[in-house]
C-alpha cells in the first residue's frame, strides 16, 4: 500500500512538472502583450569581473564626490570671506545702485573726515612739542640744586670783611688779617736787621708777640714801611706752632716764623723770589724780606746766630 501510493504521487508529480514545462514554453512562444511591451526587461546576470568593475566605478564615485564638497565648502568659505571684506570697504547701501552723483557727498565726506584727523594729528605733535620746549626753558632758568648744594659745601675764600668786621676794627680802622689759632709767642728771640742801601738800620725785636703787621698805616701797623709802593696794610709776620720733626726722626711742636702777603698791590718778595698773597711761607735763618719796590731788606736772625751779640736791653 505505501510502495503503490509512493509511486502513484511521483508519476503525478513528474506529469505535473512536465505540464508545467509545456505550458512555459507556450507562453514563451505567445506574442508579448501591450504591458509586456512597456515594462523594462529585467538586468542581465552579472559575473565575477561585473562585481570587480561595480566596486571601482563606486569608489571613483564617492572620491569625486568628496572632492567636490571640499571644493563647493571652500568656494563657499571664501565668498563669504570676500563678501564681509567687501562689506567692510564698499560704499554705504543708500548710495548703491546709484550714478557717480550719488557717490559724490559719501567721498567728499571720507576726504573731509581724512583731514580732521590730520589736522587733529598735526595739533597733537604741536602742543607735545611745544610743552616739552617750555619745560626746557623751564629747567635752563631754574637753578640747579645740585649747584646749590654744591656752592654751599665748597670754601669761599673771598673776602667779605663781615667776619673781622668787629673784631679787628682798631681806631676806626678794620684789620685785613685775623691771626689763627695755632698763632704762639716764640720763646726763641728773633730780630729782623734792616738794611738801606750800606746803611744799616736799628734792629727789630721780633718775639715779644705772636704777630707783625707790616704796611704804611702806622695806626694800625707795628712795623712802618713808609715807601710809596708799599700797601697800607702790605704783609704780615705770624708764629704759628706747627709740627716738628727732630734730627733723631722723632715728631713734636714748635713755633716757627711765617710771612704772608696780604694782597698788596706791588708784592712781597722773599730771597728775591715774589710770594703769593694770602699763603704762608715759613722764614728760616738768615731769610731776605722785602715789600713792593722799597730797597729796604730785612735779614732775620735770632740770637743764636753766628756773629750776632744779645744787645737787647
Amino acid at each position: 500500500m505505501t510502495m503503490g501510493t509512493s509511486r502513484k504521487r511521483q508519476t503525478s508529480s513528474s506529469s505535473s512538472s512536465s505540464d508545467s514545462a509545456d505550458s512555459s514554453m507556450s507562453s514563451s512562444a505567445s506574442p508579448p502583450t501591450s504591458r509586456q511591451k512597456t515594462d523594462k526587461s529585467p538586468p542581465p546576470r552579472r559575473g565575477r569581473n561585473d562585481h570587480h568593475n561595480t566596486s571601482n566605478h563606486s569608489n571613483t564615485s564617492r572620491q569625486s564626490f568628496n572632492t567636490s564638497y571640499n571644493n563647493l565648502n571652500n568656494s563657499s568659505h571664501n565668498s563669504n570671506n570676500r563678501s564681509q571684506h567687501n562689506k567692510s570697504m564698499s560704499t554705504p547701501s543708500k548710495y548703491v545702485g546709484g550714478d557717480r552723483a550719488g557717490l559724490e557727498p559719501y567721498l567728499m565726506e571720507r576726504k573731509r573726515r581724512k583731514e580732521e584727523r590730520d589736522e587733529e594729528k598735526d595739533n597733537r605733535v604741536k602742543e607735545e612739542k611745544r610743552i616739552q620746549d617750555k619745560k626746557e626753558r623751564d629747567r635752563k632758568m631754574k637753578p640747579d640744586k645740585n649747584e646749590e648744594k654744591k656752592d654751599l659745601l665748597e670754601p669761599n675764600y673771598e673776602k667779605s670783611g663781615k667776619l673781622t668786621e668787629d673784631r679787628n676794627t682798631y681806631k676806626g680802622i678794620v684789620i685785613k688779617y685775623a691771626e689763627p689759632a695755632e698763632a704762639r709767642i716764640p720763646k726763641t728771640k728773633w730780630r729782623l736787621y734792616p738794611f738801606k742801601g750800606e746803611e744799616t738800620l736799628p734792629t727789630m725785636y721780633i718775639h715779644r708777640n705772636s704777630g707783625y703787621l707790616i704796611g704804611r698805616e702806622r695806626k694800625v701797623v707795628d712795623i712802618p714801611a713808609d715807601h710809596p709802593s708799599c700797601s697800607s696794610q702790605h704783609a704780615v709776620i705770624q708764629f704759628r706752632l706747627v709740627d716738628h720733626i727732630r734730627s733723631d726722626g722723632s715728631q713734636t711742636k714748635k713755633v716757627k716764623p711765617y710771612v704772608m702777603d696780604l694782597e698788596s698791590t706791588n708784592g712781597s718778595f722773599l730771597n728775591n723770589v715774589k710770594i703769593e698773597p694770602r699763603r704762608y711761607y715759613e722764614l728760616k735763618e738768615r731769610d731776605i724780606i722785602k715789600f713792593g719796590f722799597s730797597t729796604r731788606e730785612y735779614v732775620l736772625l735770632h740770637e743764636r746766630s753766628e756773629g750776632v751779640m744779645d744787645a737787647e736791653s
